[in-house]
């Protein structure tokens, strides 16, 4: 039986990595990227490595919710079931930017379009045996706020604070699914990786950006290793143990107390379904006129 897996965010970094080892294993594994030319040497790349390996590159902007909800479709009308989801597509924003959807792009590319992914790709998942998400984040700190009625950061933006708020959504959403999931077969794991040499900071300006850089180089850690412990997580049977499992590297920890709020958990996921289900119902008016 051939399992699938969809990582978004995999033409660079820990996406990348992670698609090479699940190749490795025989995985049949879909990588999605806004960049074609990236796209195609990752391919080319892997299948030089694995010969045998199947491996495909899907082109899309996650930071748009219709273009995460194009690629759902898509992998829908292919696959019948997701073994292996994998949400690693962040870029920090050095300033604040408003999509052609309306979202800060931080939020909606760090976490709206993963929750998009896994309201999207719901049918696939957990049916047919287990499914596993893997979400790169930042879990276990306490740091970041929701304030739901500034979405867009109209208030209080700098990078930090885009990428703190991104990642408390990311553990109230880990902790909201765990429960909903209820009836499925499905393993959620938060991982933080920690620092990675990634090109997370592209978006930066010069000089700062080769300072950034450095600062990765001398302190990262090479997104093949990380490659290795997430091929772990999509494989081990011992993490079947309980629905949610949270991670720094590989050792196992706790999210704060913050990040088990359950009113806010819920609320966030009410606020999450609309706001997605809103956009997608517009562009597909749109595209349709």
């Amino acid at each position: 039986m051939v399992h699938n897996a969809l990582i978004t965010g995999g033409t660079d970094g820990i996406g990348k990595a992670s698609a090479k080892e699940l190749v490795k294993l025989g995985y049949n594994v879909v990588i999605v990227g806004n960049t074609e030319e990236k796209g195609k040497a990752v391919v080319d790349e892997i299948k030089k490595a694995v010969s045998e390996g199947k491996i495909q590159f899907w082109k899309a902007d996650l930071s748009l919710i219709s273009e995460v909800s194009r690629i759902s479709k898509l992998f829908l009308s292919q696959f019948k079931h997701l073994d292996i989801l994998i949400l690693c597509a962040f870029q920090m924003q050095p300033k604040r930017k408003i999509t052609s959807e309306g979202f800060e792009k931080t939020f909606a590319l760090y976490y709206l379009s993963r929750f998009a992914s896994i309201q999207y790709l719901d049918s696939a998942i957990g049916i047919k045996g287990e499914t596993r998400i893997i979400d790169f984040a930042t879990p276990g700190q306490n740091y970041g706020e929701i304030d739901f009625s500034d979405l867009k950061m109209e208030m209080n933006y700098s990078a930090m604070n885009a990428l703190k708020r991104g990642s408390f959504c990311n553990d109230l959403m880990a902790v909201e699914y765990s429960k909903r999931a209820s009836n499925k077969q499905v393993t959620f794991i938060l991982v933080w990786p920690g620092t990675i040499r990634t090109g997370v900071i592209n978006p930066y300006p010069q000089p700062l950006k080769s300072i950034l850089m450095m600062y990765m180089w001398l302190f990262g850690t090479p997104p093949e290793k990380i490659g290795k412990i997430s091929a772990y997580y999509a494989t081990d049977k011992s993490l079947t143990d309980s629905r949610l499992k949270i991670f720094h590297r590989m050792k196992e920890i706790k999210l704060g107390a913050s990040r088990l709020d359950s009113n806010l958990a819920q609320e966030l996921w009410e606020k999450s379904f609309q706001l997605i289900h809103g956009t997608t119902y517009y562009w597909s008016i749109a595209l349709n006129r």
